[in-house]
């Protein structure tokens, strides 16, 4: 999907949506995982099952989001557009 401004479309305005919903889904997988393993340093974890349950509880959900995601289906301005490019 492109911003139009006008008549004439600027190339610099033009938003991939697709690469911007997998950047906020990567994102948010990440800080995830980084919040995780902030909670297990600060309460300490060491033994081997608390730290094989906080790499489950770490990693399942992000893959989860990251695997399941469905991607949006196109509008039908967006399907018309692809179709007269």
């Amino acid at each position: 999907m492109c911003v139009l401004f006008g008549t004439v479309r600027d190339s610099s305005t033009c938003l991939d949506w697709g690469m911007q919903l997998q950047s906020i889904t990567t994102t948010v997988a990440s800080a995830w995982v980084l919040l995780v393993i902030v909670v297990g340093l600060t309460a300490g974890v060491e033994s081997t099952t608390g730290l094989i349950a906080l790499v489950t509880v770490g990693l399942l959900p992000p893959l989860g989001v990251l695997l399941l995601w469905n991607d949006p289906t196109p509008t039908s301005n967006q399907s018309v557009t692809k179709v007269l490019r």
